[in-house]
């Protein structure tokens, strides 16, 4: 998970544009890292504090590229600065913060963009701190809010770097604020290794018809794993799929967020109960698949119908989902993760249901900063 600061700078003692010398190791140290580390989980890195072996130059585009906040010290018009400004400007569209000292000139290719101003007093220090920080923090929380001239002019830009994959189960685990014995958590690695979850979620279309076998989905992935194997690994009976078209008795459509629950198969070795099919896809003849309208009510429902006897009497207490809608449906994580976490927030909040805990599974490190950005961003969430 990516929680850095990169800061670009010049070092040492340096002359402004108008010719007034600024000490900037003192400005890195007593303004620059103090308003940083004021900013829960933020690390400060600057490039004389990369000691890797390697060129240089790789290391430095690599933070300016990947790290979630910059600072950019415009004081002294530097070139190096400013090519790495404008490097950051181009890949990145939040957050960026530019400063310079307190009166200094600004050139016009940046005269229009926020900046803050510092000085070396002790009272100029204290209030730069205090803007850095919140700018910081306002940055964060609307990370889709372009603060870089090159997304103002090209709105629909898009630069992103390659998703890895994440194998290792980790959980990260975010407490109610009203009611903290709930929680939201985001899990990562194999799924044939995640053993939390009493009730795992597929995201099914409207026909209920789950993906193949081979394919790269959660509802692709939950058939495989639940499929009964022979002793060679198999597959000799496809277990979670013929249930589903049990329960669909012959239907062949049912309504957005419809919810269906089937035998989990072979998962139960995972310690999975139940596997809930959700309605949150649905397809259109020659355009493909998009999600419901409300991805909201597919979350509700699934929580809604944990509810039920048969499942609360079983001593159902945990679910798992995919960040719905997202995948083959073409959702961005960003937007519908956020949808999915506030709808089990306000589900949580609101209905004294057998599930206290909600489990959101991320595949890629691109996926989980996005999710752990937003449920540290979110009020009623305690952060980690």
């Amino acid at each position: 998970m990516n929680n850095v600061c990169f800061v670009i700078m010049p070092y040492g003692n340096k002359n402004d544009i108008d010719g007034k010398e600024i000490d900037f190791e003192k400005i890195y140290e007593s303004i620059i890292k103090v308003a940083v580390a004021s900013v829960d989980g933020l690390e400060c890195v600057r490039c004389d504090d990369i000691d890797k072996p390697g060129w240089i130059h790789e290391r430095m585009l690599r933070h300016i590229f990947e790290d979630r906040v910059a600072i950019v010290d415009t004081s002294t018009l530097n070139a190096n600065v400013f090519y790495e400004l404008g490097v950051r400007h181009a890949l990145k569209k939040s957050v960026t913060v530019l400063i310079s000292r307190k009166g200094t000139t600004r050139p016009f290719n940046i005269a229009g963009l926020n900046s803050i101003e510092y000085s070396e007093t002790d009272t100029g220090a204290v209030a730069a701190q205090k803007a850095i920080r919140d700018h910081i923090t306002n940055g964060l929380k609307s990370p889709d809010q372009p603060d870089s001239l090159v997304y103002f002019a090209v709105p629909n830009l898009r630069v992103e770097r390659a998703p890895k994959r994440l194998t290792m189960v980790e959980i990260h685990k975010f407490p109610l604020v009203k009611d903290p014995a709930r929680s939201i958590a985001f899990i990562t690695g194999d799924r044939e290794d995640i053993t939390v979850g009493d009730i795992w979620v597929s995201s099914e279309n409207t026909n209920m018809q789950m993906d193949h076998f081979y394919g790269k989905s959660t509802s692709a992935t939950i058939r495989y794993l639940g499929a009964k194997k022979d002793h060679r690994g198999v597959m000799i009976e496809d277990t979670i799929g013929e249930d589903l078209r049990r329960k669909m008795d012959g239907a062949l459509v049912v309504d957005p967020a419809t919810v269906i629950a089937t035998d989990p198969g072979a998962l139960k070795q995972n310690n999975v109960k139940w596997i809930f099919h959700v309605a949150s896809v649905m397809g259109e003849p020659r355009e493909g698949y998009r999600p419901v309208s409300r991805i909201d009510h597919c979350v509700k429902n699934a929580l809604r119908k944990a509810g039920e006897d048969e499942f609360k009497n079983a001593g159902v207490a945990s679910m798992l989902f995919p960040i719905l809608g997202t995948g083959p449906a073409g959702g961005t994580v960003q937007e519908h993760a956020q949808i999915c976490v506030n709808a089990a927030i306000e589900y949580l909040e609101s209905v004294a249901g057998p599930i206290g805990d909600v489990y959101f599974y991320v595949w890629s490190d691109v996926d989980l900063e996005t999710c752990l950005a937003i449920a540290r961003n979110h009020p009623e969430l305690k952060g980690q």
